[in-house]
């Protein structure tokens, strides 16, 4: 059982650190979103931001931090240099939110030999066309421990920039509101 196992568990363990993580970086915009909306705390627990679908989320804290930002006083340069950061980062976790819902609504198939697990496939159960040939794709992908990767390094570069974008507002952003 030994390595074949290990790289199994492994494997599942990544896919459900990739869960978690994607899971703080939702709580991070909501945090941000909540700290502009009510910079001085008034209502706690806060409860707008809640109900909203990833994609929605993403583009209403987008929407709120620019409009917020240039409340913080910053030097213009790195205002800018912010705001383009916290612009593409947005962009980045839309990309990271569709690679979410491939990868979590997918099925895990098992290849077995000797009883033993042997490779983990993804595969998406929603066939694609393509749009020159008209063949029909699938979206399928052995996994193992390092599959994740990438996903964990966008992840990681984008936890970077919110936490920035929060830290500033909360030592910027007058405790008026918007």
């Amino acid at each position: 059982m030994g390595s074949a196992m290990n790289h199994e568990e492994r494997t599942y363990q990544r896919i459900g650190e990739f869960d978690v993580t994607f899971q703080w970086l939702e709580g991070k915009l909501r945090e941000i979103g909540w700290f502009i909306l009510d910079p001085g705390r008034e209502e706690w627990p806060p409860t707008s931001l809640r109900d909203l679908t990833n994609h929605q989320l993403i583009e209403k804290v987008q929407d709120l931090f620019v409009k917020a930002f240039p409340q913080c006083d910053l030097p213009s340069d790195l205002e800018q240099e912010l705001r383009q950061s916290f612009d593409a980062c947005a962009g980045e976790l839309h990309q990271i939110r569709k690679d979410m819902n491939r990868i979590l609504h997918s099925a895990f198939i098992e290849l077995k030999a000797g009883g033993e697990v042997q490779g983990l496939v993804r595969s998406d159960p929603r066939l694609g066309v393509d749009e020159e040939t008209g063949e029909t794709l699938f979206d399928q992908e052995c996994l193992n421990p390092g599959s994740f990767d990438k996903e964990m390094r966008r992840m990681a570069e984008a936890g970077v920039v919110l936490d920035r974008a929060y830290i500033q507002l909360i030592h910027r952003y007058p405790k008026g509101g918007a």
